[in-house]
């Protein structure tokens, strides 16, 4: 499969290697800006993981970029991210690793919306 390393400090990712569906994967999970990027470089490492203790200006959301061998479906992809949306009420957008970060595809958390992800760009 690969490293699953790249550009980003480890201090500002959590990576996760294991099976889905019985197929190797492994998940970066990475905290972005929804709005620039000015501002995550001036925080320090442990506020940008910090789940509730911390607020970016322009808002924040968990990119979750998924390598795997051959690719997982879009249904695949938006499973793991529900999965982790289960967990942490923060926003979610899951893509495959090799996808620009504008191609992920966002998971729908909010009380009363269906589970599904939104392609709309």
């Amino acid at each position: 499969m690969g490293n699953c390393s790249g550009k980003t400090l480890p201090a500002d990712q959590i990576t996760w290697q294991g099976l889905f569906g019985g197929q190797p994967i492994c998940v970066i999970s990475t905290v972005r800006l929804s709005l620039g990027n000015l501002a995550h470089s001036n925080v320090n490492s442990g506020a940008r993981i910090g789940a509730h203790s911390w607020n970016l200006p322009g808002g924040h959301y968990i990119d979750l970029a998924v390598e795997s061998r051959p690719d997982l479906s879009d249904e695949d992809l938006m499973s793991i991210g529900r999965l982790s949306a289960a967990v942490d009420d923060r926003q979610f957008r899951v893509r495959r690793r090799a996808e620009h970060l504008a191609d992920g595809r966002q998971v729908i958390t909010a009380v009363g919306k269906k589970d599904g992800f939104d392609q709309t760009k």
